[in-house]
């Protein structure tokens, strides 16, 4: 399994593209070669004909949720136009987030093409606030500011707003933190289309969603939106879906034994990290989908049992009895399958994909390239692995992009390295302070030098003379140290300003601050020589 060493670049506006984005239009072009040559049977329906079909509906889903939403439509595609993908939460992310956004709507229009955003609402919330940076009495702090009232892990595609009065005093709450340190933060733009957007959705996430598409419009990005809760409603994932349940012996074993040699190859112990095992309940499978009920909006677990070669099973994790019998097996086509799941949304039962089922549909069956972040990229790995397992090879390569941008806080110059070298000088003036005298060097403090060389050179073949050598040495140190004493203070202090300046660095130079907190401008324009001609 080959692994590919990604880390966050380091300074302030540094890009990470792999391969780099010069490639890209090289990379989507050998993808769709690929992707025309792959003939999968899908339980009954071929690869090339299920990718069309992928496509149309999720297109008919976006033009929908563009005009539920109020969203302007970029216009229809060209037919056989090759597809650029990417995808994230519906939330408040950070610019290195954002700007694959930037890049897919880059590439796309560079290669005559579709750039389209998955909005993955079917991922919970972490929280219901951002960390915003506050000049406190002890200096530079993170705050949490809220945006709304936590409502527990309920998926973004069920969560609504809960407190309309502290989604609107959000922004107010915000620049009241950081006023006079951020000089023209985005939100100013961003949230009044929010608000906007409120008249039009309950749901935060579609909120965000449109508010972040309304600022890329102005700035010149065109790509399609679609939320995947939606795309997994289609005909076209129903038999994405049947074809992994119908096979899912198969792909539970492969999943597994593909997962335990990803751990061990990277001395992973955590049994959640990079995804969890796939379970057993007796005779149940975990299949790698979420289910739940939009009357209990809490992702569980599906599982799923063939309870004879025509039937198979499916139940709610937590829940007793199977909520559908699926006319399905391995050896039968699937459209009957299709047709009972396609009555799912009617009968208020969510059935999502999970992490890698999300990009595996979408690397397969929608995008000709996809662009993945760096913590994608990194469990897309074991994607690969598990693909090449149950497929017989991977989807077509992906392409790693991730941006740090700072808020452009004011900062300091220090370094780990100068805090490093003040405890060097700081443990010599303790083991020997007698390097650190000035000259000239009073008659007492030589004659207390020349006592710790003698006991430096004192025999130590027994430990008794080991332990008297070290007692020595250490009370004539204790003995000179008082002729340093200045100096060791001065460096004490000048390792308290250092250490809190790496403290206020840490603060002031976060790539996670979520890109409303940001100055346009400079967002903008840091976009811009991140991803050249993104704004043409």
């Amino acid at each position: 399994m080959t692994s590919r060493r990604l880390r966050a670049p380091r300074g302030d506006g540094a890009l990470l593209a792999d391969p780099p984005l010069a490639e890209a239009g090289a990379l989507l072009a050998a993808n769709a070669r690929a992707l025309a040559a792959n003939d999968h049977d899908f339980q009954g329906r071929r690869a090339g004909r299920l990718r069309a079909m992928a496509r149309r509906q999720a297109l008919d889903a976006s033009r929908a949720f563009h005009d539920r939403i109020g969203l302007d439509w970029p216009g229809d595609p060209s037919a056989g136009a090759p597809w650029v993908v990417t995808g994230h939460q519906p939330e408040l992310f950070h610019p290195g987030v954002w700007v694959k956004n930037v890049a897919v709507a880059a590439i796309a229009r560079e290669g005559r093409g579709v750039g389209l955003n998955l909005i993955v609402d079917n991922d919970t919330p972490k929280s219901a606030s951002v960390r915003v940076p506050e000049r406190t009495a002890r200096g530079l702090k993170a705050v949490p500011v809220e945006f709304d009232q936590w409502a527990g892990e309920v998926p973004y595609e069920d969560l609504n707003a809960r407190d309309p009065a502290l989604f609107a005093s959000f922004p107010a709450r915000v620049l009241e933190r950081i006023s006079g340190q951020v000089e023209d933060p985005l939100i100013k733009e961003f949230w009044p289309l929010a608000l906007d957007a409120a008249g039009r959705s309950d749901r935060i996430g579609e909120r965000f969603a449109a508010a972040r598409h309304g600022i890329e419009q102005r700035w010149g990005v065109r790509n399609y939106e679609v939320p995947l809760g939606l795309v997994c409603e289609t005909e076209a994932f129903h038999w994405f879906a049947s074809h992994l349940l119908a096979q899912l012996p198969r792909y539970w074993s492969v999943h597994n034994a593909a997962l335990d040699r990803h751990r061990a190859s990277h001395g992973i112990r955590s049994r959640h990290h990079p995804v969890p095992a796939l379970g057993r309940e007796g005779d149940w499978l975990e299949a790698p989908f979420w289910a739940w009920r939009a009357a209990s909006p809490r992702r569980r677990p599906l599982l799923a049992r063939q309870r004879d070669p025509a039937t198979l099973e499916l139940r709610i994790a937590d829940e007793p009895e199977p909520f559908l019998n699926l006319p399905l097996g391995p050896d039968r086509e699937a459209c009957c399958a299709v047709e009972v799941l396609q009555m799912l949304p009617e009968q208020g039962i969510r059935l999502r994909t999970r992490a890698l089922t999300t990009t595996l549909f979408a690397r397969l069956l929608l995008g000709d390239l996809f662009l993945h972040g760096i913590g994608g990229a990194k469990y897309d790995e074991l994607g690969d692995e598990v693909a090449r397992g149950f497929l017989g090879a991977p989807p077509p390569p992906f392409l790693t992009l991730s941006l740090t941008l700072w808020l452009g806080l004011p900062d300091d110059p220090a370094t780990a390295d100068s805090l490093h070298a003040v405890d060097q000088v700081l443990r010599d003036l303790d083991y020997n302070p007698d390097r650190h005298l000035t000259s000239p060097v009073a008659t007492d403090l030589e004659t207390l030098i020349r006592a710790k060389w003698v006991a430096i050179e004192a025999p130590q073949a027994s430990h008794r003379e080991r332990v008297e050598r070290f007692r020595a040495i250490r009370r004539y140190n204790e003995a000179l140290r008082g002729a340093v004493e200045g100096r060791r203070n001065d460096l004490i202090r000048e390792r308290e300003r250092l250490a809190a300046a790496l403290r206020h660095n840490q603060v002031a130079r976060s790539r996670e601050y979520p890109f409303v907190l940001h100055d346009r401008r400079r967002l903008h324009d840091a976009m811009a020589r991140a991803v050249p001609g993104a704004f043409c």
